[in-house]
């Protein structure tokens, strides 16, 4: 079996620091565009109406049918089941 050379740790010490390095960056870009300091910005609406009073419309409906009633002495049909 082949020895490798070099120090056994090293690939994951240079990824470590690889990732670490990626990270400082991405703060450094989140910071440098005012990502850490943004202000939410609300509107505000200002409106000046006059104050009116609006009568509802008058509407005459007209009288609903009225329900058919079935005769006293008769009981009432009922559908036929298949």
């Amino acid at each position: 079996m082949a020895e490798r050379e070099g120090g056994g740790s090293s690939p994951w010490v240079a990824f470590l620091a690889g990732i670490i390095l990626v990270a400082i960056v991405a703060v450094g870009i989140v910071a440098y565009g005012g990502g850490f300091n943004r202000q939410q910005d609300t509107a505000q609406l200002e409106m000046n109406l006059p104050d009116v009073k609006v009568n509802p419309p008058d509407i005459d409906l007209p009288e609903p049918p009225s329900v058919p009633t079935t005769p006293s002495g008769e009981a009432p049909v009922e559908a036929p089941t298949n």
